[in-house]
């Protein structure tokens, strides 16, 4: 039972093992069984070592070796002695470990069992690695080899080798290293040792990794791999995938190194394995500051410190149960102490005082024992504590760093932008000035989300001063409310100023504040108010004044916001990203930076969204008491709004009914009108401003060829390409998407929706144009595959989609059906596969180049053909293929062939 039981732990049962050696040490026990008890205790032991259980492994070790040492079994006493050693090595207490490592080979070498005394000169071996004693390291590695060599142990051989290569490894050399991986890996091949083989791969994978050389890294990881998948081994699955993710990263395939650390991640959080998480966490930021994805690089970097931290917890948590079982395992000691004692007393009442005594003096040194281990733990947590706040600061620090470099970052190339921009408007050409003026007002946003950004940075880091002035300051609400009017007016939105009477005392009354404060709050919400409404709504913006305070509340009348996400919407970056709620697309910035100047200006801000729909902000701003103020009655403020002209699009009753008919689906005006200006005079154009509408316009119009973005109102690209390809209608029409989403999952997300082609935001104009006429060709192409008489067989049009091909053969077998139906056209074909006359027509003449007519007529002029190659008369052949004169059959015959049905020959 017990051979049985150690089998199990070592494949991992741990459950069945456990169950299996409490068996045998109860009937162990009862038969007065020691070798028994000593062999269930040691087993146990190795089943808490697997779980890294130590206290209890330790215990349990402990306890056996005071079984093997009462029956006199040396062997069994240095097993046990061996065990114990290994048990503090793994805690990190080296000295206690060399000191029953010794004990063990002292043993081993009494009783001369060479296998002993070089299992302990690999266990000393480790201890002085890991004390970076590389010398003493080798040499017990070397005498632990030779004996193994001597006995012909190739299992202890093999795991020499791989130690030796450890220590050539650690001191940098790596050719000697590389030598021992691979003596260890033939060994353990031979022996058929899948973990040990997947072990050596992994080690030789290190090396390369550390020379450089990284795909022969590469090559060694994926081999343990994929020995550690057929075993089921999911720690050293997650290690390896990590482990592969690094290389690829190294490699520049940072879009490959993020997909093995998902896999890292998902077999490490099943499994628990915190320091894994940790270290894959630290890799993701790694990748993301790559990829410029800075926002993910310090979200990812703040969960590696979380988990980093959250070992640091478990360590001292593990301390506290060692203290905790150690006291309970004294406890008990003390108890049976005690039980002895009496007895004691019951034989001899002379020693009954001393015995009661010695139990109290055991429990009052255990008491301090206990109670300064305590103290001793509440120190370290109070420690703890500390370094939580120290790393809570040290990230708000790194947050605003890098919130500040990166803001700079972007101000010098946007300087030379501009500056680029204002040279071409001195010295350019009047036609060219449209594209100047809109490349300036897309800088002039692009520097005001800088600013903010930096203006976040400072207010962080107390950095942020407001300057205030006394002055009117409901006259100045008034005026940045009026400056709207105009801005509301394009949207075809009613903007409503309302005043309460206390308002109107502010008139009169000087109130101190920020000028700059009160423009940039309500700035944002303003503009926010009118994107978010839709034409024929209104805002209001209301003034009041209670409590030496300004109020101001901005109503409107839009879609709202859902209750989860209002306590987030004044959070930095926090965007509600729903569909139907990105008609115009936000930073996250404008909010955040509202909330922190209403703070700094002594007030605060708050939003509710009624059930009925419609959002209203309040904020409040105290009268400042600082005495450095200036004293200003109005300012002229000046505000900058998006421009909102018509697009101008070509009149379609003039454009060329046979050019290509392209599709743009933009939710951006700008971008949408620079697509349209810049693809060319070669194709006519159809817009549509959200997926929805882009939906309606393709089955109305059934365009060549569609190019939209996927972040839109109402249906996403992803939605818009799903539902268009899956439609017999639109099934037909290629899509590029055009998307700022540069992931590689949602690259395969849009191919899998059925994209045609995917473009990532910025793209190039003649990528684009390219990408375009590529898309236009391969369908003409296609077309002329079915020039010809004949239908293609589905082999000769490979390049044809599933479901397209499916519309062919529908078609075709339709028309087979009634070849001879003399009443069977256009419409009852339209009929048959449930479109309109001019979707089939647009439709099949997309695919095959052909309209309905032109495809039936074909069809009935290929069968007659082939029947008047059987001997049928020209007459009864007309009839057979839906030809009511013969005489007219002949004609219409005599034009597509060249030659008369008469001069067939069979």
């Amino acid at each position: 039972m017990s051979i049985l039981s150690h089998l199990l732990a070592r494949e991992r049962q741990f459950e069945l093992a456990t169950n299996y050696v409490q068996n045998s040490k109860e009937l162990s026990e009862k038969l007065d069984f020691k070798k028994g008890e000593a062999n269930a205790y040691n087993i146990l032991g190795i089943i808490y070592a697997y779980k890294s259980n130590y206290p209890e492994a330790l215990k349990n070790f402990s306890e056996s070796l005071k079984q093997w040492q009462k029956i006199g079994n040396k062997k069994g006493v240095a097993n046990s002695y061996n065990h114990i050693g290994s048990i503090y090595e793994s805690q990190g207490n080296y000295p206690e470990a060399l000191k029953n490592y010794f004990s063990s080979l002292k043993i081993y070498e009494e009783i001369l069992d060479k296998e002993g005394i070089a299992m302990s000169y690999n266990g000393i071996g480790i201890v002085y690695r890991k004390q970076d004693k590389i010398p003493e390291a080798f040499k017990n590695y070397s005498k632990a080899l030779k004996i193994y060599e001597d006995i012909g142990d190739k299992r202890g051989i093999a795991e020499s080798y791989n130690n030796i290569g450890l220590v050539y490894e650690a001191q940098g050399k790596y050719l000697e290293a590389l030598e021992n991986y691979f003596a260890s890996l033939k060994i353990k091949k031979e022996l058929g040792n899948k973990r040990g083989i997947a072990g050596s791969y992994h080690n030789i994978g290190v090396v390369y990794q550390q020379q450089g050389k990284y795909s022969e890294a590469l090559e060694n990881y994926l081999a343990a791999l994929k020995i550690l998948k057929e075993i089921e081994e999911k720690w050293g699955i997650a290690m390896s995938y990590n482990n592969i993710g690094l290389l690829e990263y190294k490699l520049n395939r940072p879009a490959s190194a993020k997909k093995h650390f998902d896999k890292a991640l998902i077999l490490s959080q099943e499994i628990g394995q915190k320091e894994l998480i940790a270290d894959i966490y630290y890799n993701y930021s790694l990748v993301d500051n790559t990829l410029g994805n800075y926002k993910d690089a310090y979200e990812n970097y703040k969960q590696y410190i979380v988990y980093r931290d959250s070992l640091v917890n478990q360590e001292n948590e593990k301390k506290s149960l060692e203290v905790s079982m150690g006291y309970e395992y004294d406890k008990k000691a003390a108890v049976i102490q005690a039980e002895l004692k009496t007895k004691q007393l019951q034989r001899n009442a002379a020693f009954a005082g001393l015995g009661i005594m010695g139990v109290l003096a055991v429990f009052i040194v255990y008491f301090f024992r206990l109670r300064n281990k305590k103290l001793e733990i509440e120190k370290q947590n109070l420690e703890l504590q500390r370094r939580e706040m120290e790393v809570i600061k040290e990230n708000e620090q790194f947050k605003s760093r890098f919130l500040t470099n990166i803001s700079h970052e972007f101000r010098t190339p946007l300087t030379l932008i501009n500056g680029h921009v204002e040279v071409l408007k001195e010295n350019g050409r009047e036609e060219d000035f449209s594209h100047f003026d809109e490349i300036e007002q897309n800088g002039k946003r692009l520097l005001t989300l800088i600013n903010q950004l930096l203006d976040l940075s400072k207010m962080e880091s107390g950095q942020y001063k407001l300057e205030y002035k006394k002055g009117n300051v409901l006259n100045e609400a008034n005026m940045l409310v009026q400056s709207f009017y105009s801005y509301a007016e394009q949207h075809g939105i009613s903007l409503i100023l309302q005043q309460t009477e206390k308002a109107k005392i502010l008139s009169e009354r000087p109130f101190v504040f920020s000028s700059e404060a009160l423009a940039m709050i309500m700035t944002n919400l303003l503009s926010n108010a009118i994107k978010y409404t839709p034409v024929g709504g209104s805002v209001t913006a209301s003034i009041d004044y209670q409590n030496d305070k300004l109020f101001i509340t901005i109503t409107d009348t839009g879609q709202g916001i859902s209750k989860e996400h209002l306590s987030k919407i004044f959070d930095r970056f926090y965007q509600v990203d729903e569909p139907g709620q990105r008609t115009y697309a936000g930073s996250g910035i404008g909010l955040a930076l509202v909330k922190e100047l209403t703070l700094l200006h002594g007030g605060d801000i708050k939003v509710d969204s009624p059930d009925n729909g419609g959002c209203v902000f309040t904020f409040w701003l105290e009268s400042s008491k600082t005495e450095d103020v200036e004293s200003i009655d109005s300012v002229e403020q000046k505000t900058d709004f998006p421009s909102n002209e018509e697009i101008e699009i070509k009149n379609n009753e003039l454009q060329n009914a046979e050019l290509p008919l392209l599709l743009i689906i933009e939710d951006q005006p700008d971008l949408r009108s620079f697509i349209v200006q810049n693809l060319g005079e070669e194709y006519r154009y159809a817009e549509a401003s959200n997926g929805k509408d882009g939906m309606k316009l393709a089955k109305e119009l059934l365009p060549d060829l569609i190019i939209s973005d996927v972040m839109m109102p109402d249906a996403d690209g992803f939605e818009l390409c799903e539902t268009l390809k899956n439609d017999v209608i639109t099934s037909h029409i290629p899509i590029i998407l055009l998307t700022a989403k540069a992931e590689q999952k949602d690259k395969l997300t849009g191919l899998e929706t059925g994209a045609d082609d995917y473009l990532t935001k910025p793209f190039s104009l003649a990528e684009l144009k390219l990408r375009v006429r590529n898309i236009l060709s391969f369908k003409e192409l296609l077309r002329k595959k079915f020039e010809g008489s004949t239908i293609p067989s589905a082999e000769e049009i490979p390049e044809l989609s599933s479901r397209d091909l499916k519309f062919v053969e529908d078609v075709t077998e339709l028309v087979e059906k009634n070849i001879s139906n003399l009443q069977f056209g256009v419409n009852i074909l339209a009929e048959g596969v449930f479109l309109s006359v001019s979707q089939l027509t647009r439709k099949l003449k997309t695919i095959t180049g052909k309209t309905p007519a032109d495809f039936i007529r074909n069809m009935r002029l290929e069968k007659a053909i082939e029947l008047l190659k059987k001997g049928e008369s020209v007459a009864q052949v007309s009839w057979t293929v839906g030809f009511e004169d013969p005489v007219y059959f002949s004609k219409v015959f005599k034009k597509h062939f060249g030659f008369s049905p008469s001069s067939v020959k069979r």
